[in-house]
């Protein structure tokens, strides 16, 4: 599953997509819509990440890694740093 959304860096709208990890691992990967480069992982791990990422139906977990990664920064951190962020769920 992915989901697009619009995000404005710097003065910029761009175009982003997060989806789900294709590996089976409970992980939301954040990138530019036209390109595979990561921006942001969020991973799901330890106890309440896992049951976040097991009750919650892919879309909604997808909607809220959007929104912790906007709400953080994360995106612009790593659009501007050129490095990739990484947090929990």
């Amino acid at each position: 599953m992915i989901q697009n959304f619009d995000f404005n860096v710097g003065g910029k709208t761009a175009q982003f997509c997060a989806s789900l990890a294709e590996d089976g691992s409970r992980r939301v990967l954040i990138s530019y819509a036209d390109s595979a480069k990561t921006l942001v992982i969020l991973d799901a791990s330890g106890l309440l990440g896992a049951l976040k990422a097991e009750l919650e139906e892919p879309d909604r977990l997808i909607a809220h890694a959007i929104h912790k990664a906007e709400s953080e920064g994360l995106i612009e951190r790593a659009v501007t740093t050129g490095t990739i962020q990484e947090t929990s769920l």
